[in-house]
């Protein structure tokens, strides 16, 4: 055997994946990855509809959805009649009052609590207040307290040091 002479200036070939394998076999090989990866698409699409049904696939499904949108005027209607009863002031700004709701402060907010804070804003809402705390401290004419003219003149009579003591610290007060 003579061994191969390469020329200056080229590479030797390196085998390729899959030199070796017959073309009819890579054929079938993509052919068969091609099916698998069809059928899994189908899968995954069967499973996005389960999981979300909005999205129309039938007739009834239209009427459904319209049924939906006619659902939630309704509870709006429901909840805006609410709204008026409890808050009176709001049948006048309702206009005022929707332009507030859209907001972007004040997206998230229930009805009812949109509408107190919208009242509050515009000074419409008075606040309940209660009045001044009831005193609870006794009769309002303080008792007078000390030493009867009778005690005094016992004091004097018995204790006349004491007498003196209390005398000069205010605690016995002479009336007229």
């Amino acid at each position: 055997m003579e061994p191969e002479v390469v020329p200056e200036g080229a590479t030797p070939e390196t085998p390729q994946a899959g030199d070796k394998t017959s073309p009819n076999l890579l054929l079938k090989s993509l052919q068969e990855e091609r099916e698998k990866r069809r059928e899994l698409e189908t899968r995954l699409q069967t499973l996005e509809e389960q999981l979300n049904p909005s999205v129309p696939s039938e007739p009834e499904s239209e009427d459904l959805s319209s049924f939906r949108v006619e659902l939630a005027e309704v509870k709006g209607k429901l909840q805006k009649s609410e709204v008026i009863e409890s808050y009176p002031a709001l049948k006048e700004l309702w206009s005022d009052f929707e332009e507030f709701r859209t907001e972007s402060d004040n997206k998230g907010m229930n009805m009812k609590t949109a509408a107190k804070a919208f009242l509050t804003e515009k000074g419409l809402l008075e606040p309940k207040r209660k009045g001044l705390e009831k005193p609870t401290g006794g009769p309002r004419t303080p008792q007078l307290t000390g030493m009867t003219v009778e005690d005094v003149k016992h004091l004097r009579e018995t204790n006349y040091k004491k007498y003196e003591e209390m005398l000069k610290k205010g605690q016995i007060k002479f009336s007229s």
